[in-house]
């Protein structure tokens, strides 16, 4: 039986149904009176899942389509139509939301029994639209690119026909292909004049040239190349035969036509110019700040970054390990303090003075002084101070000297000051007493008795050998403040020159009796300058005796112990106060305390003077009202 034969065996109805059920397409019929589903095939129920039960399927179709599919079906009892449209499906049970583009086709039929239904046939045509839309995407995409493409090509041409460097491409055989306006102006040949010609000959020193040719080869035959993606600084010809300083960078392209070499060149001869220029000045600098006589020092963070030779001599280091010990190390610890402080201060803007004074101590051990000034520089990118160094060792010591001498000069200005006052007051006394006895022998020389004659000539005597102490007092100060009194040692018995020593206290004093006298053990002769010991022990004796009472004791012991020999002399008089004590071996000092007690303040003055050039020491212990003790030790070895 042929195809056509069993196709017509089958009811019209029944073939029907079946090709409805095997269509890809999906099919449905409505009934116009009611607007209920009719019949649905299976692909409808594929599409639409569950929504399939649905009377009407117009809300999943898209709002701008919405209208427009209304429109077909309402016109559609006057004819058919076909319209695309785009339904939105929502998730249902397994099925994911989705969107998609229909096709529908609608027709008017009638059922078998009168009914008026509408059958509606529709296909998914989304794979069109996407296939459609990754077309014109990608035709979009390509024609972007291209006018991307041309814009870049435009650009890169205005910016190499623009550009300050010159931009020269050659071939593999090195001739040049492209020369733009600025290797015009820097090379002084015009494009029309070197296109084709071997840039070797052109631009390149004749040293350079088989260099340029070996690289090239180098390249081709290795794909490896030393200048090649980085900046070389090297020379280039000018067409006027000029060789000056250029930067050059070349890269190389691969096409498929062959090699070319692009290359950017600058004109760095100005530059270089003044690099050099640079490097002159530094080191004319260089050579003034190593030869000048201040110390030039750069320190920050605590440490010494420069020091130039006469900053290094001040402290007697070498560069090596000034570079690498703090800076404070070389400071004399009683200023470190002051040197920290007012670098630190510097370094944050604070005013400090603008120079000042410290010490360093030098390799050696010997400490200098130094005076600086400093401000405040960048160095290697961070703050740090500059400071000049001025060695003042010298001058200090001479305004040291300065000083002192002038302090010398107020104190012999006082010493004068108080030797008139003194002298004013001690010689008007005696010269009172021979006045007074001079004018009772004139008026009554003639008839006073012997007796009373010769009591008024020993006052003036007695007045002549006063003055005459003071003179001698006065002399002998002068000669040993002149360094005029030697030390003169001679082997000498203590108890003989203690001996001595009371007879001429009593020759001079007439209270001498109340002085006793202990020498302990010092059988041997020593080695002593007698004179020296003589006004020693003569001026302590006769104070002791002078601010004591008449009817009080005054000692002297002498002892010896090795080479040391000790004297204490101790009265029971009005004592010393607190206050006098440290100005009591000043000369023409006198205590606040000895009221009309006659005498210069010369005394212990020369007694200290003597002590001293006898290398000796000399002490007082005192208590005012109580009384007073002296304690002298000089160096007295044995005599051999």
């Amino acid at each position: 039986m042929s195809p056509a034969a069993a196709i017509a065996t089958i009811p019209p109805g029944e073939w029907l149904a079946q090709m409805a059920q095997a269509i890809e397409e999906m099919l449905w019929v409505r009934d116009t009176r009611t607007g209920h589903i009719v019949y649905a095939n299976p692909a409808f129920e594929r599409f639409w899942g569950a929504r399939a039960a649905a009377d009407t399927l117009m809300a999943y179709v898209a709002p701008a389509d919405r209208e427009r599919l209304q429109r077909a079906r309402e016109s559609l009892l006057d004819t058919p139509y076909v319209e695309d449209y785009q339904v939105n499906l929502p998730a249902s049970g397994i099925l994911p939301a989705r969107t998609a583009r229909l096709r529908e086709r609608a027709f008017r039929t009638r059922a078998a029994t009168g009914e008026d239904w509408i059958t509606y046939i529709a296909r998914d045509v989304s794979w069109q639209f996407d296939t459609t839309a990754q077309l014109r995407a990608e035709m979009s995409r390509r024609a972007d690119a291209e006018r991307n493409l041309s814009d870049a090509t435009q650009r890169l041409e205005a910016l190499i026909a623009t550009a300050n460097d010159a931009v020269i491409t050659i071939d593999e055989a090195s001739n040049i292909v492209d020369w733009n306006a600025s290797a015009e102006r820097i090379f002084g040949w015009r494009r029309a004049e070197v296109l084709g010609r071997d840039l070797a000959h052109v631009i390149i020193p004749p040293a350079h040239r088989a260099q340029h040719m070996a690289g090239i080869q180098n390249y081709l035959q290795g794909g490896e190349g030393r200048i090649f993606n980085r900046r070389v600084e090297t020379t280039a010809l000018r067409r006027n035969g000029e060789e000056f300083d250029a930067e050059l960078s070349v890269w190389p392209v691969r096409t498929d036509d062959g090699c070319t070499f692009s290359s950017f060149i600058r004109d760095i001869s100005r530059r270089k110019g003044a690099e050099r220029a640079l490097a002159e000045s530094e080191a004319k600098y260089r050579k003034v700040v190593e030869n000048v006589n201040e110390g030039i020092l750069v320190t920050a963070a605590g440490k010494i970054l420069y020091a130039n030779p006469k900053a290094l001599a001040l402290s007697g280091t070498d560069e090596a390990t000034a570079l690498t010990r703090p800076f404070i190390e070389y400071i004399h610890p009683d200023d470190r303090e002051l040197v920290a402080n007012n670098h630190i201060r510097r370094l944050r803007g604070e005013n400090v003075e603008s120079r000042y004074q410290f010490r360093v101590i030098h390799r050696s051990g010997e400490v200098r002084w130094l005076e600086t000034s400093g401000v405040v520089i960048e160095w290697q990118n961070a703050p740090a101070t500059l400071n000049f160094l001025s060695d003042v060792t010298e001058r200090r010591l001479i305004e040291q000297e300065m000083q002192a001498a002038l302090e010398r000069e107020r104190q012999l200005s006082e010493l004068k000051s108080r030797f008139v006052a003194v002298a004013s007051h001690e010689f008007r006394t005696p010269l009172a007493a021979i006045l007074s006895s001079i004018e009772l022998l004139d008026d009554y020389g003639a008839r006073l008795p012997d007796g009373e004659r010769k009591e008024v000539v020993g006052l003036v005597k007695a007045a002549v050998a006063r003055m005459n102490k003071m003179i001698e007092q006065v002399l002998m100060t002068a000669r040993m403040e002149s360094g005029r009194f030697a030390f003169e040692p001679q082997p000498r018995s203590i108890p003989d020159l203690l001996v001595q020593v009371v007879a001429e206290m009593d020759q001079a004093h007439t209270q001498a009796a109340r002085i006793s006298v202990r020498c302990d053990g010092m059988d041997a002769p020593r080695l002593v300058d007698a004179k020296l010991l003589g006004h020693i022990l003569v001026n302590l004796l006769g104070n002791a005796l002078k601010y004591s009472p008449p009817d009080s004791a005054v000692t002297c012991s002498a002892s010896a112990e090795g080479e040391r020999l000790r004297f204490r002399v101790t009265d029971q008089g009005i004592g010393i106060p607190a206050a006098d004590l440290p100005l009591l071996f000043e000369s023409f000092h006198r205590g606040t305390n000895v009221g009309n007690i006659q005498g210069t303040g010369i005394g212990l003055h020369i007694v200290k003077q003597c002590v001293e050039l006898h290398r000796g020491t000399i002490e007082v212990d005192s208590d005012v009202g109580r009384g007073a003790t002296f304690h002298v030790d000089v160096h007295a070895p044995v005599a051999n």
